[in-house]
């Protein structure tokens, strides 16, 4: 799994559902730090954490992670 573009597509889905880093991280129960190192491609979020980001954004996570790795 390519963590940059999980973060790349976490970015573009916060932004086309117009949020902030600070309302996602809120949403999901994650720090703020977290998001940023995500979408920065820094992170390395657990798959619970990874989770409830992407259910956050209306994604399903096994979809995600299979679209990233097609």
């Amino acid at each position: 799994m390519k963590l940059a573009e999980i973060g790349q597509l976490v970015a573009k889905r916060r932004v086309d559902l117009a949020l902030k880093q600070e309302d996602l991280s809120e949403l999901a129960g994650v720090t703020i730090k977290t998001i940023y190192q995500l979408e920065s491609g820094k992170g390395n979020p657990s798959f619970s954490t990874l989770a409830k980001i992407v259910g956050v954004l209306g994604l399903d996570i096994v979809v995600t992670i299979k679209k990233i790795n097609a």
